[in-house]
């Protein structure tokens, strides 16, 4: 049997993909940036597809508002949006190389659960911190969750059962945790909370943007760099 692989070596990378790959992602890549300027368009405000590529890349459109509409109100959540879909791609897939689950996800391992406890309590208990902790207790308490599951499922080697069925029990005591912070903190602090786990990209800003991109430019490398041995 043939097998239709690229392999890319070097004295650094050893990097091994399906030869239909890179045309997917090209295909991908197109169809993302259409949805993202169709999105940026969209808006009691509306705008063409051709001023926002203009706008984007500093020409003149004849609107001075047409630059404070895209890069001040609609590019930053856009954005946000679109790093947020690839972390959830690269967790996914991660979680499932590990398991050898295709059904598998952090959600089900109980490793959101953990980042939710984590956030919600600086959220109700210090709704003063400053917005970069929230990132940081979030994959502190994802780390620390998983930390606990892999600990508490191993017995003379991992199991993907034994990860998953931790996962589950210790994601519903992390919910009830979550549920109680919820239950007596601060009305207003709580709907901040509520806001945070729901997921929304309204009011998204640059600096949610910057705060985000260190969080994904290493996991992302680095899965790339990993990407034979999540799979191997």
């Amino acid at each position: 049997m043939k097998l239709d692989w690229l392999v890319i070596r070097s004295e650094a990378i050893s990097f091994r993909i399906d030869r239909r790959v890179p045309l997917m992602l090209i295909c991908l890549a197109v169809v993302i940036v259409v949805a993202m300027v169709m999105n940026v368009g969209r808006g009691e405000y509306p705008i063409s597809p051709w001023d926002i590529v203009k706008t984007v890349f500093g020409l003149n459109t004849g609107n001075p508002d047409h630059a404070f509409v895209i890069h001040n109100l609609r590019l930053p959540r856009t954005l946000v949006a679109f790093m947020v879909g690839v972390a959830f791609a690269i967790s996914g897939t991660i979680f499932q190389g590990l398991t050898r689950n295709p059904l598998a996800d952090p959600g089900i391992i109980g490793i959101n659960a953990g980042a939710s406890l984590a956030a919600v309590t600086v959220i109700v208990l210090f709704p003063s911190a400053p917005i970069y902790t929230l990132p940081v207790s979030a994959f502190a308490g994802a780390l620390l969750m998983a930390v606990l599951i892999y600990s508490l499922a191993w017995n003379n080697g991992s199991s993907p059962i034994l990860l998953i069925l931790m996962g589950i029990g210790l994601s519903a005591i992390a919910s009830a945790f979550t549920s109680l912070m919820i239950t007596f903190g601060d009305i207003y602090d709580v709907s901040n909370a509520l806001v945070w786990l729901a997921g929304s990209v309204y009011g998204r800003t640059w600096e949610q943007v910057f705060s985000f991109l260190p969080w994904l430019i290493r996991p992302l490398a680095e899965f790339i760099l990993c990407y034979d041995n999540w799979f191997s």
